[in-house]
């Protein structure tokens, strides 16, 4: 991999170099030189960062799957902010991407590729202290849907 390649994929992930270093586990020193084209990028650290970006691709892929599934044309995306949020709605994706930070640049990409197709994309923000009193006054179990229904309500503006 090229330092042009490197620092793209580390750009297109939304991380700065002291982040970066941080996931590879490496001095940011080294990854600033890395990216200056002084010296060679260990071949370990660009399959990380390859294997992060293809992670967030992957999770893009299924939310333009699950707009492909859908009747109607206007989605909703929830924007996840915290670890634990993430962590507790979304496990699987919390494990690939190893915590909320990537979760953006997931969200960020699904709405541009699901432009792409045609739709109409909103992003909301989720406030998980509003969400889980939303679900106990209602009765409900979580899910993904419910998480949708409930982001559609907030923007609507609806009392909870």
């Amino acid at each position: 991999m090229s330092p042009e390649q490197f620092k793209g994929l580390r750009q297109g992930l939304g991380l700065d170099t002291a982040a970066c270093a941080r996931r590879l586990k490496v001095a940011e020193p080294d990854l600033l030189g890395w990216e200056a084209a002084g010296r060679e990028i260990p071949e370990a650290a660009a399959r990380e960062l390859a294997r992060l970006d293809g992670m967030v691709e992957t999770a893009v892929l299924a939310e333009v799957d699950a707009y492909t599934l859908r009747p109607e044309r206007d989605v909703v995306l929830l924007r996840i902010m915290s670890d634990a949020d993430l962590a507790l709605y979304e496990p699987d994706l919390f494990d690939d991407l190893g915590g909320s930070a990537l979760h953006g640049v997931v969200i960020e990409r699904a709405k541009e590729a699901i432009e792409r197709l045609g739709g109409k994309v909103t992003v909301a923000f989720m406030n998980s202290e509003f969400y889980e009193t939303w679900l106990g006054v209602n009765d409900f179990d979580d899910n993904r849907e419910l998480r949708i229904a409930w982001a559609r309500q907030q923007l609507r503006g609806l009392d909870i």
